[in-house]
């Protein structure tokens, strides 16, 4: 993600045009929760060997933890390979004026990462980025 200030998790701007959320007073429209499933097949043709390289089932998930605070997680299978894809585990809280945001991938290449910084974009320099240190020690 090139942009930081940025929510991880694509909010919608309410109150603005062409907003379709509707309050009501007995049913709440939004929904506390998304989730997405995803499917990929990636068929090769390398050296003439025409195989099937890449065979993944995705599926990433968000929810509104408390008004201001939302957790997500993204993972899924490789069914040439054998195992977990990518995980993420993403934590967001909303300072109104700033935005605070943690991730970590906990499998494989174990990363981390923090960030809090002003959401305007005059004063997106006041900020602190923290990430994690690849571990070089098993090579």
């Amino acid at each position: 993600m090139s942009d930081r200030r940025q929510s991880q998790f694509g909010e919608d701007k309410e109150g603005e045009e062409g907003a379709t959320e509707t309050a009501s007073e007995f049913f709440k429209y939004k929904l506390p929760f998304d989730m997405t499933l995803a499917y990929s097949l990636t068929y090769s043709n390398n050296n003439r060997e025409k195989k099937v390289s890449g065979n993944s089932l995705m599926v990433s998930m968000n929810t509104d933890l408390a008004p201001k605070w939302k957790a997500g997680v993204s993972t899924g299978y490789d069914f040439v390979q054998k195992g977990v894809t990518f995980t993420q585990f993403r934590f967001e809280r909303d300072l109104d004026s700033w935005r605070m945001d943690f991730s970590w991938v906990p499998f494989g290449q174990s990363y981390w990462s923090f960030f809090i910084g002003i959401k305007s974009g005059v004063l997106s320099d006041i900020k602190w980025d923290k990430r994690s240190q690849a571990d070089r020690s098993l090579r």
